[in-house]
Formats: C-alpha cells, structure tokens, sequence
C-alpha cells in the first residue's frame, strides 16, 4: 500500500512539474510578444501569441493572459491604421484641394447629392452649338465621358477616336438622352469610365490630332479639340485622387469601427475579471 502512495505521489509530482514547465515555458513566450508589443511589432507579437495557443494548449493561465494581449496588439494595430490614413488624408485633401482650382462643380442641390467636376470650357453655356467629348468625375471619383452633338438626328449609339491608324472605340452606352429645339437636335450618349472601351485613356495618352467618329441611324465626324484632350487628361488625374480619397475614408470608418468593438470587449474581459476577483 505504502509504494502505490509513493507511485501516486510521484506521479503527481511529475505532473505538477510538467505543469510548471509548460507555464514557465509559456510564460517566457508571453513575455518575449510583450517585448514585441511595446517596441509597436504587431506582427511578430501576433506570431508568438499564435504559437502559445498551439504550443502549449493546456497553459490556460498564460493563454487567458494572451489572449488580453491579443486585444491589445490587435487595438494597437488599428490605431496605427487610423494614424496612416489621417495622415493620407491629409495629404489626399491637400492635392484635391490644388486641383479643383482648376474646375468648377455643376451641382443642382434640389436634385442632385453628389455634384459633378469638369473645366469650365466643357461647360455647357460655352459650348453652345458644339459638338463635342466633355469628361467629368463626380464627388466620389466615378468618370463619365459624355458625346454631346448637335444637328439633325443620327442616334448615335457608338462613339470612335481615331489618332493616326490607332483607335479606341466603344457602343455600349450607359445612358442617352434626346432632345430638339428650333429644329436642332441635342444627342448626349454617357459612357462610363472602365466601360468606355478604352477611348479616356487613349486620349491622355495619345498624340493629337484626335478625329471623333460617331454612329448610330447616321453618321458624324469631327476634331477633337486640344482643349477636350485637356479635359480628360485633367478629370483623370482629379478622379485618381478622389477615388483614393473615398477609399481611405471608408477604410478610416471601418478602423473607428473595430477600434470601438475592440475596447468594448476589453471593457467585458476587465469586468468579469474584476467580478470573479471579488471576496
């Protein structure tokens, strides 16, 4: 009886010890992600946190302890994020801001929540009786290039532009809208920028004289002029700018978003610890 109580106790001992062995082992871990944590290494406290759940599963203090540290890396992290794209935005609202000089917003506020930019020469009232290519980017950085003619009807449906033998050329319209006055037609055809086969990024990068072709029932051709290459070189690099600008923003949000649910769950964890602390 004596040496089964010795074998036991033995057993236990050795348990015990492995125990302690685990903890201290993990522990060690623990300490080394916390290192990696204050010094703002996200990434390598994240792998050290990772490798104690793995590891040493049956450290449950220590994994308990990591897991608080996890919050806090993760939370560390966003704030970070929110640092760059305060930062990005910063710059973003600056570059738009030297950029706009240069445009005006058409916007109708009874009508129309986001407003749209273009050069003041494809405005409408200075191009009364053109026929033309206007380029223009909404608020939040969506392109549209515009065939405005005018004369008598042809439907046109398709637009090419033409610069030596290269073209670029696309008849899928997004939208077109008709209109007639003294015996004159109004045709504006809209082509998204990305579904516009091409035609905005053949224009800024190609070389002038550009030769516009439309078709549809009929058919009308004409220069394009320096002024509306201009444009559309211009509406790009504005576009590129609010597009990014967007992006960050929805980024930032999505960042105060996680940042909050983070501190909640840590304000549960701090309470029920405190809870399970009480006498």
């Amino acid at each position: 009886m004596k040496k089964v109580l010795l074998l036991i106790s033995i057993n236990v001992l050795f348990f015990v010890s492995c125990i302690e062995d685990v903890e201290k082992s993990a522990t060690a871990v623990l300490d080394e992600a916390r290192v990696a944590y204050e010094c703002s290494d996200f990434d390598r406290a994240k792998l050290l946190l990772d490798s104690i759940k793995t590891t040493y599963p049956k450290a449950f203090k220590v994994r308990r302890e990591a897991l608080q540290l996890s919050r806090d890396v993760e939370l560390g992290e966003q704030l970070r994020s929110l640092e760059y794209y305060d930062s990005r935005m910063e710059q973003l609202v600056a570059h738009r801001d030297s950029l706009l000089v240069d445009f005006v917003l058409e916007k109708e506020s009874r009508y129309q929540d986001v407003g749209n930019y273009m050069l003041p020469s494809q405005i409408i009232k200075n191009n009364v009786g053109n026929s033309y290519l206007r380029a223009q980017v909404d608020e939040k950085g969506k392109v549209m290039l515009i065939s405005i003619y005018r004369g008598k009807s042809i439907q046109h449906k398709s637009i090419r532009v033409n610069s030596g033998d290269s073209y670029a050329e696309c008849d899928t319209p997004t939208g077109n809208y008709t209109s007639r006055h003294l015996g004159v037609t109004t045709e504006r055809v809209s082509f998204s920028y990305g579904k516009d086969g091409g035609i905005m990024d053949f224009i800024a990068t190609g070389s002038s004289p550009f030769t516009v072709q439309l078709s549809g029932k009929g058919k009308f051709s004409y220069t394009l002029r320096s002024s509306d290459a201009q444009a559309v070189v211009a509406v790009l690099e504005l576009a590129a700018v609010l597009q990014e600008l967007e992006s960050i923003r929805e980024m930032r949000d999505e960042a105060e978003r996680h940042i909050e649910f983070i501190k909640r769950s840590k304000e549960k964890y701090d309470n029920k610890e405190d809870g399970n602390n009480q006498p």
